[in-house]
């Protein structure tokens, strides 16, 4: 399910991207990048949806949002959760069950809530 609240909300998606059941919605900006896997039940979100403060809710302001990108080749496990302000950079892996709250660097692995930096992934070099 791809929603976008926003009245200019802009969801991009690139090319070969592989996505299984997930939810992608974006009050202002999500950008996926190209040759990315997105797992079964994963979330990501630009926005908190409601603002945290109750007195806030009532009087319906509007909540925080921040862009959200997912560069090349990331791969991003079941039920992870993706939220606003985060990139994740190229080649990156997000366990199952992560949740993002931060940036994760290229080339890394990421788990747990809220997701660390648990390692990075060696490269395969065959001749």
């Amino acid at each position: 399910m791809i929603t976008a609240w926003g009245k200019n909300a802009i969801v991009e998606i690139g090319d070969d991207v592989r996505i299984s059941g997930c939810s992608i919605t974006a009050e202002k900006h999500i950008k996926i990048g190209n040759r990315v896997m997105i797992g079964s039940g994963v979330l990501i979100m630009d926005t908190d949806a409601h603002p945290l403060d109750a007195e806030e809710r009532q009087k319906n302001f509007a909540p925080k949002t921040a862009p959200v990108v997912i560069e090349d080749e990331v791969f991003i496990g079941t039920r992870a959760i993706i939220l606003k302000g985060v990139r994740i950079g190229q080649g990156a892996v997000i366990a199952a069950g992560a949740v993002v709250t931060k940036d994760v660097p290229h080339g890394s692995i990421a788990a747990g809530n809220p997701a660390k930096i648990l390692g990075t992934i060696p490269r395969i070099i065959t001749n």
